[in-house]
């Protein structure tokens, strides 16, 4: 598990106090690492977007997912794309969206509760924690929420 063995100085610490369920710490301690490399403030919010660049129509690959956290470093949402439509008219939509804040859950454009995603959010914490581990996320970018 060499990229949960993190060495850098934690700036903002990831609140999960707000969640309706506990996190994974391997999860809260890649965003740590990831918003530390970014050399942002610890007092900003920011936007983690998570991009395989081989991810498309035609090859697959994996989702491009984005995490936002608050300026307490409370995490507001979780949202997994996907690609939508038939080529040339393919996008990028919403697939999966854990929105702590609005604590709503939505699956394939489908609004329901928060509590009733934990069962699919466990789902999606293992294989984002797997695909992490591989590598497979060659564009990580974290920029401030505006």
């Amino acid at each position: 598990m060499g990229f949960f063995s993190f060495k850098e100085e934690v700036k903002m610490i990831i609140r999960t106090d707000n969640l309706p369920w506990p996190i994974d710490e391997r999860l809260k301690n890649l965003l740590q690492h990831e918003i530390a490399k970014s050399g942002i403030k610890e007092d900003q919010g920011v936007t983690l977007n998570f991009r395989d660049p081989k991810y498309n129509h035609v090859n697959g690959g994996f989702h491009p997912v984005e995490i936002a956290i608050n300026t307490d470093g409370s995490i507001e949402y979780i949202t997994d794309f996907a690609l939508y439509g038939t080529p040339p008219y393919v996008e990028l939509g919403k697939e999966i969206d854990f929105d702590f804040g609005l604590k709503l859950f939505q699956y394939l454009s489908e609004e329901y509760p928060i509590q009733e995603g934990q069962d699919m959010y466990r789902l999606w914490e293992i294989n984002f924690l797997c695909y992490y581990e591989m590598g497979v996320y060659h564009q990580i970018t974290v920029t401030t929420l505006e």
